[in-house]
Order: structure tokens, then sequence, then C-alpha cells
């Protein structure tokens, strides 16, 4: 099951951002951008009320909103919920009426499945930097920008 994420969520959204933080493979969070932006997250919970994974839709800018936070427990990758939370996101954005979604990603051919197509980063307004501050490789950036126009 995908469902909006509550404050007793937020500490293994944390956990599980700093483990792949750690690895360089996402942007760690802070516990305190996790509970400004809980409203940004769903979590995956599977049929034993475990949470297996995370994922954000951030409102970037007019049409424009960013897919961001995905991670999923190691022992739990394959059974697509990390399929599951994009599409959840996605949704969320239609819903929101949004035109444009984008994700920053090492892993541009899981996006790929769902329409997004590699774009320039210079094409993302400024505005979308702001976080970039914050991580270890900036700002010598090498995830690669998807975009998925509505």
């Amino acid at each position: 099951m995908i469902r909006k994420a509550r404050q007793q969520d937020v500490r293994f959204i944390h956990g599980l951002l700093a483990k792949y933080g750690e690895q360089g493979e996402l942007l760690a969070r802070p516990l305190t951008d996790l509970y400004e932006f809980l409203r940004d997250f769903v979590v995956a919970e599977d049929d034993g009320g475990r949470l297996v994974g995370a994922c954000a839709l951030h409102l970037c800018w007019e049409d424009l909103c960013e897919v961001r936070s995905l991670a999923v427990l190691p022992q739990r990758q394959g059974e697509r919920w990390g399929q599951r939370l994009v599409e959840t996101c996605c949704s969320e954005a239609v819903t929101l009426g949004f035109n444009k979604i984008f994700a920053l990603t090492y892993v541009p051919e899981f996006f790929a499945r769902f329409g997004f197509t590699e774009v320039d980063k210079k094409l993302l307004p400024n505005k979308i930097w702001a976080d970039c501050i914050n991580c270890v490789k900036f700002p010598d950036c090498d995830e690669i920008a998807m975009l998925l126009e509505l």
C-alpha cells in the first residue's frame, strides 16, 4: 500500500535517506526538513504494516514539480515499490494541475519507463537548486535531469 506519510514515519524516512545519502546516491535530509515537508511524502507499507520505502513530490514553480527522495529498503528492491511510489507522486502532480515533473537521478532508465526524458539541467529554473548547497557533490553535480511533460 502507498499512503501519505505521517509524523510517525519521519524517523523511518530520515534513516532511509541517510543510508542512501552516505552512499552518495541521493541527498539525505535533516529531520527539520522532513517535518517541514512531511506533506510532500508518501510511504510504501507492506502487507505486514512495515514501511519499505518513501518518495516525495515537491512543488517547485508554477507548472513544475519534482519527484525526489525516492528510496526503498535494499532488501525490498525489485518488488515494484519504487514504481508504485513514483506513480503515486505523478498522479498527485496531475491532480494538482502540474504540467511538468522532473527528477534528478543516477538511474535514468528507471524514470524513462514512466516517460521521463533526459534534459539539460540548465533548462530547469535556478530555484530548484536551493537544496544543492547541502550536497557533498556541490557544485559538481553528476545527477541526470529527467523531465516528464504531461
